[in-house]
Parts: C-alpha cells; sequence; structure tokens
C-alpha cells in the first residue's frame, strides 16, 4: 500500500477521533508542531527512516520531543510506532492538516510575488478566493520570488493564477516560436 494512502487513514481515524473527543484544535497544533519539527529537522528524518533503530527506541525519542503533545496526539504516534510506520508520521501530519482545513472551511492560498504583496492586495485576493471557493476562511502564505519578474502567481486547490511577467515572456516566446 502506498505511503500517502496509509497517511491518509491515519489521519482519517484521527480527525475522527479528535471531533469525537472535540480536541480537534489541539492536534491540528500538534500536527503542525509534528510536520515543521520533520521538516526542518534531517536528524529527526534519518531517525525515523532507519530500519537499525527499533520502533521502541523511536517512541521513546518521539514521546521526549513531543512530550507537550496531547494523549491523543502521543497515541497515535504509538500505534504509528506499533506497526513499524514510523517513517509516514510527517504525511500522516500533512493529510490531517489538510482534511482539517477542509472540515474547518479554510482554503491554503500560496502567493508568489517579485516583491512584497501589499494589504489591499492580499485583501483582494483572500476576497477572490473566498468567493471562487465558497471557504471559511483563508491560510495564506507569501513568498517573494524574484524570477516572477512582476504580477503575482497565486494557488490554491487545484488552480494556478499566473499573472506574472515572466508568465506573459513564456507566452510571447511562444507564440513567436523563439526558443
Amino acid at each position: 500500500m502506498s505511503e500517502i494512502k496509509i497517511a491518509n487513514r491515519y489521519a482519517q481515524a484521527l480527525i475522527q477521533q479528535a471531533v469525537a473527543d472535540n480536541k480537534l484544535s489541539v492536534v491540528a497544533d500538534n500536527m503542525q508542531t509534528l510536520l515543521d519539527t520533520c521538516e526542518s529537522s534531517k536528524d529527526l528524518r534519518n531517525v525515523l527512516s532507519n530500519p537499525i533503530i527499533n520502533a521502541d527506541q523511536k517512541l521513546v525519542a518521539l514521546k521526549t520531543i513531543f512530550k507537550n503533545f496531547d494523549a491523543l496526539t502521543i497515541n497515535l504516534i504509538a500505534l504509528v510506532c506499533s506497526k513499524n510506520r514510523e517513517n509516514v508520521l510527517a504525511e500522516i501530519a500533512e493529510s490531517f492538516l489538510s482534511a482539517y482545513r477542509a472540515h474547518q472551511g479554510i482554503q491554503k492560498v500560496n502567493i508568489e510575488s517579485a516583491v512584497a504583496a501589499d494589504e489591499q492586495t492580499i485583501q483582494s485576493i483572500k476576497q477572490f478566493v473566498m468567493d471562487k471557493t465558497g471557504a471559511k476562511s483563508i491560510e495564506l502564505h507569501s513568498s517573494i520570488n524574484p524570477s516572477v519578474i512582476g504580477g503575482l502567481v497565486i494557488k490554491f486547490g487545484d488552480n494556478l493564477l499566473d499573472s506574472s511577467i515572466a508568465a506573459k515572456l513564456r507566452n510571447l516566446k511562444k507564440e513567436l516560436n523563439i526558443a
């Protein structure tokens, strides 16, 4: 079974239990911390994927690192370790956070621009995406990418709106058949 399917199953079970226990936001915070830690720590990723280190040792390390986590999240980590699936913890966290956003009506939006977008532009983008998707709120991530040259690249859901100067130049090159 693929890691994505495995991660989705654990994430769905966790979100159902978190809703039932009225701990959804606490578990979501835990999952975000878990994901951030896995992404920022190469050592942790190496430990989790190392087959030489047994699951019990990994569980002790994880419980130490995440000692402030809610019991429900710790129980998930223990279950995942007992099934020797600790290498998919980051994917489980990603899948959980995606399901959490869907459950809460939150749309994740990524903006790339050559310079920082002003507040009015950000508010316009948020309103546009909310109108287009029916989302209740927006989780916005903005990044500066000089290769955009000017304009914006907006990504949300399966949508990509590229109004950058770089995209316009690429399209012009195609129209003119310039190599």
